[in-house]
């Protein structure tokens, strides 16, 4: 099949999906490859309307209209989690030769609301200047925390789009991967804003967890996630010894991992990574915006002389490695854990405290 069929294919979903309240995304009509099964076409399915939450009735009708649709639609399978999502659901089925991953995104979340909401509340501020009074107060606290912003005129806001990737993207231009909302001045200039409503305590999330074990439970002492835990001075053998517990593993000797020290200098280079730089780090608390700029001495306070307070392993109760770390301007919460409801790690999120 081509881009053309594929195309098509997504007008046909999209004429029986309206009277589900759903649409493929508008992003990508065509669908595209497998996020994570490359050899699927996987269409991305979102609300038309965001506010009400349908997916429950297209969950429950979508296979049996695929199973109607056509004696060329094969193999109709539901998916509780999308081999192509962390956890959305989805329904794959076989046509033409090619396999496709129909992902069904749920409805909005209160994260998304909000962004949604900051987005046209912004728009509205920046356009007729009259709004209320938590806007003139988030862009007083923009307009206080980079001095050149404040003298810039503001002539469009919209929710950034696109790729979430860091890898391979230069520290000083990963604003523009974190940023959640574009400001562009009448000079063209973009201005990043990474915003988090009062729960939003995740800042950042970090490739390489899922290398650190195999199918087998063997942990890879030379993998990318257990350079990442030796950076922070993680004792190994606790690790695979915690998750032999879990699972009830045979008893039998391991080979001793050596114990590295905490690395500073490798810890101060992940955190400027899951950080970033070059944007307005925006949160939402209960009397207010916490708001400041990153740039490269706010980014050398947030990531410097980051000390280890406390290492929790996995045991018979959780299957988490945590880390308790900080310095005088942050105190970090970094989770190892499975997204998806498995094992072993697959994700690590950094979180403030």
């Amino acid at each position: 099949m081509n881009t053309t069929e594929f195309k098509t294919l997504g007008d046909w979903l999209n004429t029986i999906l309206e009277p589900y309240n759903y649409q493929v995304a508008l992003l990508a009509p065509a669908g595209k490859p497998g996020k994570i099964l490359r050899s699927s076409r996987e269409y991305r399915l979102q609300l038309i309307n965001k506010q009400q939450d349908t997916s429950d009735n297209l969950i429950k009708n979508l296979g049996e209209i695929l199973k109607k649709a056509s004696k060329d639609v094969l193999n109709v399978r539901f998916h509780s989690i999308s081999p192509n999502s962390s956890k959305f659901p989805s329904y794959s089925f076989d046509f033409k030769g090619q396999n496709f991953d129909l992902v069904i995104a749920r409805g909005a979340n209160k994260g998304e609301n909000f962004e949604t909401k900051t987005v046209a509340d912004l728009a509205r501020y920046f356009k007729v200047k009259n709004s209320s009074p938590e806007m003139v107060d988030l862009v007083a606290k923009l307009d206080e925390s980079n001095k050149v912003f404040k003298d810039r005129e503001i002539a469009s806001v919209r929710q950034r789009t696109g790729s979430t990737k860091k890898e391979g993207i230069p520290i000083e231009n990963l604003g523009a991967i974190i940023g959640d909302i574009v400001l562009t001045d009448t000079t063209k200039a973009e201005w990043f804003i990474s915003l988090k409503d009062a729960n939003g305590s995740t800042f950042s999330s970090y490739s390489g967890a899922a290398s650190l074990f195999n199918t087998k439970g063997d942990l890879q002492p030379k993998s990318p996630g257990a350079e990442f835990l030796n950076a922070f001075g993680v004792d190994l053998n606790k690790v695979q010894a915690g998750f032999d517990t879990r699972n009830k593993l045979p008893s039998f000797e391991r080979p001793k991992l050596p114990v590295k020290r905490e690395d500073t200098a490798a810890i101060k280079a992940i955190f400027e990574r899951a950080w970033g730089m070059n944007y307005f780090y925006v949160r939402r608390t209960s009397n207010g915006w916490q708001v400041f700029w990153i740039d490269r001495n706010k980014l050398n306070k947030l990531t410097g002389n980051i000390k280890i307070y406390e290492i929790k392993y996995p045991s018979a109760t959780s299957k988490q490695i945590t880390i308790l770390c900080g310095n005088t301007e942050k105190s970090y919460l970094i989770e190892l854990r499975n997204s998806k409801a498995g094992e072993y790690p697959n994700d690590t999120k950094f979180k403030v405290k």
